[in-house]
């Protein structure tokens, strides 16, 4: 299910106010019940968890996984979507900007939501 679409803009046509950020969007939709909380180490090889861009470019999920790794432990699955890093929502932040958040961590929780669409 779509949460926004930028309405149509041509010419004469007047957007209906601007984009709603990635805060106000998550604010908007509720993180659904069943996520798993993983409290990851950044190894020599990183995580252990490797992501995937989500179609619409935001957001990301789990592409494949080190076998043992903490998140293995934990249960997350391939599909699983990450949906905070250190309890701040990233379903609606770009691919890039999360990706670059996680990659400069030692250590962070993340939380995923099984296999969900947002």
């Amino acid at each position: 299910a779509s949460l926004w679409v930028a309405p149509a803009c041509g010419p004469g046509m007047a957007a209906e106010g601007p984009e709603k950020t990635a805060e106000e969007r998550a604010a908007e939709k509720p993180i659904p019940p069943g996520v798993i909380n993983v409290w990851v180490n950044k190894g020599q090889t990183g995580y252990g968890i490797y992501f995937k861009q989500m179609p619409d470019g935001e957001g990301m999920y789990v592409s494949k996984l080190d076998p043992g790794s903490e998140a293995d432990k934990a249960g997350i699955q391939v599909g699983d979507h990450l949906v905070m890093v250190d309890d701040k929502d990233v379903r609606f932040v770009p691919y890039q900007d999360t990706l670059a958040v996680v990659r400069g961590l030692r250590a962070c929780k993340m939380t995923f939501s099984p296999g969900t669409t947002f």
